[in-house]
């Protein structure tokens, strides 16, 4: 207020008119411009605007009104003299009529000196000085390679870290740098073995790059690239990373053969044509030379309108398919000039010059048996004891059509015990007609020879094709089991064979019968005797019966009739020993006589 009443004093002693008036209003605009400004600027400060429009104060020690010159140090000093920690701002103003005697107050660097108006000619008009309100180390910020403090208002303060030759600071801290230069990242070179490309040496070469160098973003990268090591020459050829020599197989065409025609003639599209055969040198004179041909068909003669090209040659037409004739299971046409011409395959045969319809096979089965112990000859039945050896004989026939997949099962009983010996047989009188239909006999078909097969009847014999007409004879031996398998008298086995087909559409079967006999105990046995193979009751009870009724039958008389019988026969046998020693003394009696 005392600052106000003197610039007041200062208005009246000059008698300002209207003009100056103006001219202090609108310093004064100014200046709480400059003040907003300033606060917005310095947000963590409290200012103040000083000297409107001139910062002056009154001396009593001369009398005179004294203004601050216009610099930094003084603008510094005077701030400070009014309590504050600095100046924001100032505008310099000519001292012009304002100071009498043209007073100046100047900071020497610890004091104000008084010095004459002329030796500073600007007083601060106005100033504003600040204040300090700031937080300490409310932040930390880079400063250089280092981090620092800073205080609320955004000054400097003291070390927080410095960092190190391998780091750099950003964003307020210390950040290692992965590299700075490429060379930290390895050293370029070649790498792994030499190879072949393009029928050159190469080798892959590792080139090592550094990324965003010396920064917190440096980063290390590799790039690997095949390099040409060696250039093969023309007669070389690369061979697991090096150049070796080859030797060259042409230098031209004619290294590798005469061109000319090949083959006989043929016909195609009616005309006379002939392959003619051309031979290239593919690199010639280098290591990869190599010979090739090329056969092609070239037109040798154009036959006629009235003429058609047969096996090589111009002759007059032949009428088509003028007739068939049968090549294995195929049937073929033949043209009237005899040439084969095309075919059907006949999945049946073809016999007749015609393909043979899809028949059934029919099968036909007769099983027979004999005792080879005994010797009996076959027949559908025979006997047999335990342990006697008996072979089977099973007849296979078939008409109609070819039997195919054929299988023979005999399903054995159990007390028959299966002894191998397996023959598989083919009649000799079997015939069977050919493609052109002519009969033949003892083909290869059936040589009358016998097959032995490592088969087992019981499990199932593969005779795979049994041919129409064909006979097949198979016979195997077989034991009868032991006595203890079988009960006393007679037991009849009857043996079962069965005949699978594909194409037989049945399935047939036939039996052989065996009967078996189990004679009873002579002399010595542990066979029971009894009447009712009870040992109690025939070993006490029916000793007891047997006695009473022998009894019985004494005391009744049934005897008698007995010994009279006896009586009579003694009597017959004395009559009898009698006479004929009468007889026997006469005939003594008649030879002496003589």
């Amino acid at each position: 207020m005392i600052r106000y009443r003197i610039m007041l004093k200062i208005f009246k002693l000059k008698n300002m008119n209207k003009k100056q008036l103006l001219t202090f209003l609108i310093i004064s605009v100014v200046s709480a411009t400059s003040l907003i400004f300033a606060g917005q600027v310095f947000a963590a400060q409290e200012t103040h605007v000083f000297g409107n429009p001139d910062v002056a104060e009154y001396d009593t020690s001369i009398s005179h009104l004294v203004g601050y010159c216009a610099n930094n140090t003084t603008a510094t000093a005077y701030c400070k003299k009014q309590g504050y920690d600095g100046y924001t701002t100032y505008n310099p103003r000519y001292i012009g009529p304002t100071l009498h005697n043209d007073r100046m107050y100047v900071w020497n660097g610890s004091s104000f000196n008084i010095v004459d108006g002329y030796g500073c000619s600007y007083v601060l008009s106005p100033i504003t000085c600040y204040k300090n309100t700031c937080t300490a180390n409310a932040a930390k910020q880079c400063s250089g390679n280092a981090v620092y403090w800073y205080d609320s208002c955004g000054v400097k303060g003291s070390l927080f870290q410095q960092c190190t030759s391998t780091q750099t600071c950003q964003n307020a801290q210390c950040l290692n740098i992965t590299c700075s230069n490429s060379s930290q990242c390895g050293t370029n070179g070649y790498t792994g073995s030499p190879f072949c490309q393009s029928g050159n040496v190469y080798q892959n070469y590792i080139t090592y790059t550094c990324n965003n160098p010396g920064t917190a973003n440096s980063s290390c990268s590799n790039n690997t690239t095949a390099q040409l090591k060696t250039t093969c020459t023309g007669n070389q050829t690369c061979s697991n990373g090096s150049c070796v020599n080859q030797n060259i197989t042409c230098s031209s065409n004619t290294d590798c053969g005469s061109n000319a025609y090949t083959g006989s003639l043929f016909c195609q599209g009616n005309n006379v044509y002939q392959n003619y055969i051309t031979y290239t040198c593919n690199n010639p004179g280098t290591a990869n030379s190599s010979c090739s041909n090329n056969t092609t068909a070239q037109l040798k003669t154009t036959c006629t309108g009235n003429q058609t090209c047969n096996n090589g040659s111009c002759g007059t037409s032949c009428a088509t398919h003028s007739y068939q004739q049968c090549q294995g299971n195929n049937l073929y046409w033949y043209n009237s000039c005899g040439q084969q011409e095309d075919s059907q395959y006949c999945p049946n045969g073809c016999s007749n010059n015609q393909c043979r319809a899809q028949q059934n096979a029919n099968l036909t089965i007769n099983q027979t048996v004999r005792n080879l112990t005994t010797g009996s000859g076959f027949a559908s039945s025979t006997s047999a004891s335990p342990g006697d050896t008996l072979m089977f004989m099973i007849t296979l026939q078939t008409t109609g059509a070819d039997a195919q997949n054929v299988l023979v099962r005999d399903n054995l009983p159990s007390t028959l015990i299966y002894q191998n010996q397996l023959v598989v047989a083919c009649a000799v009188n079997y015939s069977y007609s050919n493609n052109n239909g002519n009969v033949n006999y003892n083909t290869n078909y059936c040589n009358g020879n016998n097959y032995n097969y490592s088969g087992n009847i019981t499990s199932g014999v593969n005779l795979n094709t049994i041919n129409a007409g064909q006979t097949i004879t198979i016979t195997y031996q077989a034991q009868v089991a032991s006595a203890s398998n079988f009960a006393y008298g007679t037991t009849t086995l009857n043996n079962s064979v069965v005949v699978n087909s594909s194409n037989a559409g049945y399935v047939p079967t036939n039996n052989a019968s065996i009967i078996v006999n189990r004679a009873g105990v002579y002399g010595a046995s542990t066979v029971s005797t009894g009447l009712t193979n009870n040992f109690w009751v025939d070993s006490f009870l029916l000793p007891i019966i047997i006695t009473l009724i022998g009894l019985w039958m004494w005391r009744s008389g049934f005897f008698f009739g007995v010994e009279r019988w006896l009586d009579n026969k003694k009597k017959v046998r004395s009559t009898y020993r009698s006479e004929k020693e009468l007889s026997r003394k006469i005939a003594a009696i008649k030879s002496s006589g003589n």
